[in-house]
């Protein structure tokens, strides 16, 4: 989900997806053999080339961003060779390049691709083992990352899995001080390996869809919210289902959602539905969050004979995200805009509280 980083992800369409297409488009200054270096701080150590220029450039101004504004080192090295020790290769490449000694704390995050061995190590540091335990690790590696590396889209696999990581280093963290590691050494061994299958195309969802004749689109956009939360809730990636816009289940067809992304959509929209307020104007409706909380985009939905139907179409073309998950709109001629006439929008379209109309 990013603010110059907009490709795509990230991401959401929900809000994972549409952060699987804001996430990206962001542009970095700096470069250092294909990967930017800010000062001894290397974000990217592409060995095999795998990634094209744009993507590691892509990649190291996010993760410039994350170790300036979320005090999170992220370094990400792609091997040049098939390694049969990739937890102890990973382990020295932490040392090496003394992954989180710029934060404040031991709080880097070490992600070792091997395509020649098809695996990949997520190692973390003392200060976000807490924030990052191995099994969330594995799920995350297994069930966000693995299906893009699957489908041959490995700098997106990326991309997303640090969108996981951010959102819940910002939802566990946001409220604590940040106390200095006194930890020797940066990392403790935390983290995971898997094996994956990278251009395969074997891109399964590690769950089954439920069946997809009991989500129906319902006669008011209340209830067809409550249908989409079902669908996130059996993992069901079915982009024929009545509840999306005949636009929105074009571009599903077209898009990989992972587990990982619906179950975390799922845990953030669910959450939040109390706190939501409903905003219709004919055949079209939208559904706000209070401005304060910024992780929270709004939702869209149209009007089609009697029935309501979730727009993820427009919601992926008009909402982007920044580094802190926090959206804001690509423009602001839109449709929707008149659920909107009590806010205003600043220059790059990111919403505050107004008194008048903006």
């Amino acid at each position: 989900m990013l603010d110059t980083y907009c490709m795509t992800v990230k991401g959401p369409l929900p809000v994972s997806s549409l952060s699987q297409v804001a996430i990206a488009c962001f542009v970095v200054v700096l470069m250092l053999a294909g990967c930017s270096q800010r000062d001894t701080v290397v974000f990217c150590d592409d060995r095999a080339e795998l990634l094209s220029g744009p993507q590691r450039d892509r990649l190291n101004g996010f993760h410039q961003k994350l170790l300036e504004d979320v005090d999170i080192h992220l370094l990400v090295v792609v091997l040049d060779r098939l390694e049969r020790d990739l937890d102890g290769k990973s382990v020295a490449i932490f040392e090496k390049y003394r992954v989180g000694s710029e934060t404040n704390g031991a709080r880097g995050v070490l992600l070792v691709v091997d395509p020649f061995g098809r695996q990949v190590r997520m190692e973390i540091g003392y200060d976000l083992e807490g924030t990052f335990p191995d099994g969330f690790v594995a799920m995350v590696e297994k069930e966000q990352m693995s299906p893009f590396f699957a489908a041959g889209r490995v700098a997106d696999g990326i991309e997303a899995t640090v969108e996981l990581l951010v959102a819940k280093a910002l939802n566990l963290e946001t409220s604590q001080a940040l106390i200095p590691s006194a930890k020797e050494r940066l990392s403790g061994g935390g983290g995971a390996r898997i094996n994956v299958n990278i251009g395969t195309g074997n891109a399964q969802p590690s769950s089954q869809p439920g069946p997809s004749q009991k989500y129906s689109a319902g006669a008011s956009p209340q209830e067809t919210l409550s249908s989409y939360l079902q669908v996130l809730n059996s993992r069901n990636k079915d982009p024929e289902l009545q509840i999306y816009t005949p636009e929105t289940r074009n571009m599903l067809r077209k898009w990989l959602v992972t587990d990982a992304q619906q179950a975390s959509e799922l845990k953030t929209l669910s959450a939040a539905v109390g706190r939501g307020n409903w905003r219709i104007e004919g055949s079209l409706a939208v559904l706000r969050f209070p401005l304060a909380e910024r992780q929270l985009p709004p939702y869209f939905f149209q009007q089609s004979e009697q029935e309501w139907m979730l727009d993820l179409t427009t919601m992926s073309q008009l909402v982007a995200f920044n580094h802190l998950n926090q959206w804001h709109f690509r423009h602001l001629e839109h449709p929707y805009m008149f659920a909107f006439q009590d806010v205003l929008f600043d220059a790059n379209g990111y919403p505050h509280p107004a008194t008048k109309k903006p």
